[in-house]
């Protein structure tokens, strides 16, 4: 199998494009040790915060609260 100039080309923009994707996504995943910041304001409304934050945000607000 021969392949033409013009499919070459495509196959390396598609290939380059796939390795540009994959440093996208891994570049842009937490690692382990990152720090992430929640926003205690959408807490008790977001299924994406875990319940540990969510206690440690009902905390935070009783205290606000209290002063």
């Amino acid at each position: 199998m021969v392949l033409q100039k013009k499919e070459i080309i495509t196959l390396l923009f598609g290939i380059s494009g796939f390795v540009i994707l994959f440093a996208l996504i891994i570049t842009l995943m937490p690692h382990k040790g990152d720090v992430v910041i929640y926003n205690c304001s959408l807490s008790e409304i977001s299924p994406d915060i875990p319940i540990e934050v969510k206690n440690q945000c009902r905390k935070l607000n009783s205290e606000k609260f209290k002063k």
